[in-house]
């Protein structure tokens, strides 16, 4: 690699230009060096986590079943409520039954998944009410369904 420079108007006593200082700095040494302490850094550092050494005890393996289907609380635009507890089994109810029969299920089972359906023309209140009702009866995993866009 050469580097040269201007000539200048100053020389030395013996008749040699000494040229001007060059102020800049080649950055592509810079990024190759860099790029590859990248590359050991990367490589090396999930080494580098700690690892103990634990053997870990055997455990039999459970039979585990099939999951439990979730209770799905579902109303329409005429103040109808519905609860499918699963297989098929639809209870229609008035809003003030709701919290009674919730409030039964949720002591059976209160780590069920409660499902939340409402027509798409509901006001948000009812939802809100709905979604506070099944909280209040015990259940903690409550969703709301809606069906996928095409």
């Amino acid at each position: 690699m050469s580097m040269s420079a201007a000539p200048s108007s100053s020389s030395s006593e013996d008749g040699e230009d000494l040229g001007e200082a060059i102020a800049s700095i080649n950055v592509t040494p810079l990024v190759d060096v860099m790029l590859v302490l990248l590359i050991i850094f990367m490589v090396t550092a999930p080494l580098m986590l700690s690892q103990v050494p634990v053997t870990l005890p055997k455990a039999a393996l459970q039979e585990m079943g099939k999951p439990r289907d979730p209770l799905i609380v579902s109303f329409d635009l005429n103040g109808n409520y519905y609860i499918d507890t699963g297989g098929g089994h639809v209870d229609q109810m008035t809003l003030e039954q709701l919290p009674g029969q919730l409030h039964a299920l949720a002591l059976g089972n209160p780590d069920n998944l409660v499902y939340i359906r409402a027509d798409k023309g509901a006001v948000f209140d009812k939802v809100r009410d709905l979604l506070k009702m099944a909280a209040n009866a015990g259940f903690y995993k409550v969703s709301l369904m809606s069906q996928a866009q095409p």
